[in-house]
C-alpha cells in the first residue's frame, strides 16, 4: 500500500452570491420588517426607561431605609433615657422610703408609708 496521495480538484460548483444581490436582499428584508424593527426599538427604549425608573426607586428605598434606621436609633436612645429616668426616680423613692421607715420607726411623724410615697411620687412627677 502506497502512502502517496493525489490532490484532485473538485467538480462541484459553489454558489457565489454577488454583493449587489446580497445587499438587495438585505434592503428588501429591512423594508419588509421595518415595522417590526421599529417596534422592537421602541420596546428596548421602554425597557431602558423602566430600568432607570427602577434604579431610581431602589435608590429612594435605600435612602428611606437609612432614614428609618436613624429614626429608630434615635427613638431607642430616647426610650432608654426615659427608662433610665423612671428607674432613677424609683431608686430615689426607694431610698427616701428606706430613710423614712428608719426615721419613723415609732410613727413619730404621723404619716403612713403610703401617704409618704404618694407625696414623694407627686413631687418627683412635678420635677419632671
Amino acid at each position: 500500500m502506497s502512502k502517496e496521495f493525489e490532490i484532485v480538484g473538485s467538480s462541484r460548483r459553489t454558489n457565489e452570491i454577488d454583493s449587489a444581490s446580497q445587499n438587495n436582499k438585505l434592503a428588501d428584508a429591512l423594508e419588509d420588517n421595518m415595522g417590526s424593527i421599529i417596534e422592537i426599538a421602541k420596546n428596548i427604549v421602554d425597557i431602558q426607561k423602566m430600568k432607570v425608573q427602577s434604579e431610581a426607586i431602589l435608590a429612594k428605598m435605600a435612602e428611606d431605609r437609612k432614614m428609618l434606621l436613624t429614626e429608630a436609633e434615635v427613638y431607642v436612645m430616647r426610650k432608654n433615657v426615659d427608662t433610665k429616668s423612671v428607674v432613677d426616680r424609683m431608686r430615689i423613692i426607694q431610698d427616701l422610703l428606706r430613710d423614712f421607715y428608719s426615721y419613723n420607726q415609732t410613727n413619730a411623724t404621723g404619716l403612713s408609708g403610703e401617704e409618704f410615697t404618694k407625696i414623694i411620687s407627686d413631687v418627683l412627677a412635678t420635677m419632671g
